[in-house]
């Protein structure tokens, strides 16, 4: 499932770990889970998006974001350079709310980002958002 509003609701998170996406071919690459959900959501298989690319107007960061979508069991914020939601990281990590194991300025622009993570089991994290 993904989110996008995790600055609000970080605090109920927990097991984050950073996924980097270095394009759409490594993404689907060798994943069958991942392809079919494809499949699914847009009607043909990755392996055929170039003849499509005339009528396709999702993103990639947009097409990684729908695909995890269908996993209900994992979070995900999906980010790239200097977006809305890399911006929302960056301020976690200057205000030392979050620190993720790595300098959260420091991505490759060409690529695409996943923070992964699950909801927590401790209720008391909901009730001081």
């Amino acid at each position: 499932m993904t989110i996008t509003d995790y600055d609000k609701n970080y605090k109920m998170f927990e097991n984050m770990a950073i996924w980097e996406v270095k394009s759409l071919d490594h993404f689907f690459e060798d994943d069958e889970m991942l392809n079919k959900i494809f499949a699914e959501e847009y009607g043909f298989p990755y392996s055929e998006l170039g003849k499509h690319l005339d009528t396709f107007k999702d993103t990639p960061v947009m097409v990684v974001s729908k695909v995890l979508d269908y996993f209900g069991d994992k979070h995900f914020f999906v980010f790239e350079n200097n977006n809305k939601h890399h911006n929302d990281l960056k301020k976690l990590q200057d205000d030392k709310i979050i620190n993720f194991g790595m300098d959260i300025y420091v991505i490759n622009p060409a690529h695409i980002y996943v923070l992964m993570m699950d909801k927590t089991q401790d209720l008391s994290k909901y009730d001081s958002l």
